[in-house]
């Protein structure tokens, strides 16, 4: 039943939205049946007293990617019913790692004096045999895999009443591996301020992001800032007249290893295998914002780490944490971390931390630096008061570059 649905579902045509289905009941974190629109999704965890924020994140995390960890119900490995779905002696599969058996090894966890944990990847349906959860292909629908909505209350559950915390990643803006674009089907497409036409690779769709081809002269683009932490210049500009009218950036891919100026890395498709939504676009940041904040009122959760950070246009990904600090405020969180992987210059990392600065913005009196209160002058921060984008830095490479010439 579910794998003759699950392709029905994807094979939806792209304005289609993954609305209130009875056969997604437990899975779908969607439970407004009468949504019309994905900005009307909704769901909440009815009668049901949520967990305070920590006063203070300065404890020991433990990092988890759930399908490497235990495998606590092995009837769900074969979720999806596919060749290769899974195989527990290759990495190259899912290995069957869930909720429950992260559940049923927290003693484990807490008696090594963990107080956070971080769960890797999305939680949402990715491809059968992409068990690390960084293509999800909706961002509502549960990987069933890993297990449905019941099974992850229970488990934030257990590790709330043991005084611990629980961190979800959040690709925000990048999702599976659906599109490819014209002239380029097999290979790397250069990056193109034109933007390239987009090819579905296959029958599957998504259900709330569509792509298009049209031109749209009238494109705003966002503010963007170079690797050097100083806004791009006019030779930058100049270049952005108009882009495609669609929900999804259609400039080009970039490698996952290299160095690219930062607005390549902004716009393109990471690795040529994540397709990147256009969160600067309104609507579609409207949308991603939204089912985030589902997240938390489904889920109690109690922070996010947001992936590929740097690779979100600033000042949306300021919006995208004020507003789920907000949402988690409405659930009783004050202190809702919100975090994220930062790979690119020291100076550009500046721009996305806090309200966010640039080189000529630096405090040199060490102590005022320190002194610094959220009165402080706002010339002194690229962002108002109020519009921090990340609480700091979760796998900064310039860190882990460090410890691997340290550690070997």
């Amino acid at each position: 039943m579910f794998r003759s649905s699950i392709l029905r579902l994807l094979v939806l045509l792209p304005v289609q939205a993954l609305r209130w289905d009875a056969e997604h009941v437990g899975y779908n974190l969607n439970e407004n049946q009468d949504a019309v629109e994905p900005t009307d999704y909704w769901g909440e965890w009815k009668n049901h007293t949520y967990h305070p924020s920590p006063k203070n994140w300065r404890f020991p995390f433990y990092v988890a990617t759930m399908d490497r960890f235990v495998d606590g119900d092995p009837t769900n490995n074969e979720a999806n019913g596919t060749v290769f779905e899974h195989n527990w002696m290759t990495n190259q599969a899912r290995f069957g790692g869930d909720v429950k058996g992260l559940q049923n090894n927290l003693d484990y966890i807490q008696g090594i004096g963990i107080k956070g944990i971080y769960l890797t990847g999305s939680p949402f349906i990715n491809m059968p045999w992409s068990g690390d959860g960084y293509g999800p292909l909706d961002l509502t629908l549960l990987d069933r895999h890993h297990g449905d909505i019941e099974d992850w209350r229970a488990l934030v559950t257990e590790i709330h009443r043991r005084d611990m915390y629980v961190i979800l990643d959040n690709t925000m803006a990048t999702m599976g591996n659906l599109l490819s674009f014209e002239g380029y089907v097999n290979a790397s497409t250069p990056f193109s301020w034109q933007e390239h036409n987009f090819l579905w690779k296959g029958e599957r769709r998504y259900h709330d992001f569509a792509p298009g081809n049209d031109f749209n002269a009238s494109c705003e683009y966002p503010r963007m800032w170079g690797q050097d932490g100083y806004p791009v210049g006019p030779e930058i500009l100049s270049l952005q007249n108009g882009c495609k009218n669609s929900e999804y950036d259609q400039y080009g891919d970039i490698k996952g290893t290299g160095a690219y100026p930062a607005y390549q890395s902004q716009l393109s498709n990471f690795a040529s295998v994540q397709d990147r939504l256009r969160e600067w676009r309104s609507d579609v940041f409207d949308k991603i914002k939204v089912m985030s904040c589902i997240q938390i009122a489904m889920f109690d959760i109690d922070g996010f780490r947001m992936d590929k950070a740097l690779q979100t246009t600033p000042d949306k990904l300021a919006e995208f944490s004020t507003w789920q600090r907000q949402c988690a405020r409405n659930h009783g969180k004050e202190n809702f971390l919100m975090v994220g992987e930062i790979v690119g210059d020291p100076k550009l990392a500046s721009v996305y931390v806090g309200r966010g600065k640039e080189p000529n913005m630096v405090e040199s009196n060490v102590t005022k630096a320190l002194m610094a209160t959220n009165m402080t002058n706002s010339s002194a921060y690229i962002r108002e008061f109020g519009m921090g984008a990340l609480d700091g830095a979760a796998f900064h490479y310039d860190i882990y570059g460090a410890m691997t010439r340290f550690l070997g």
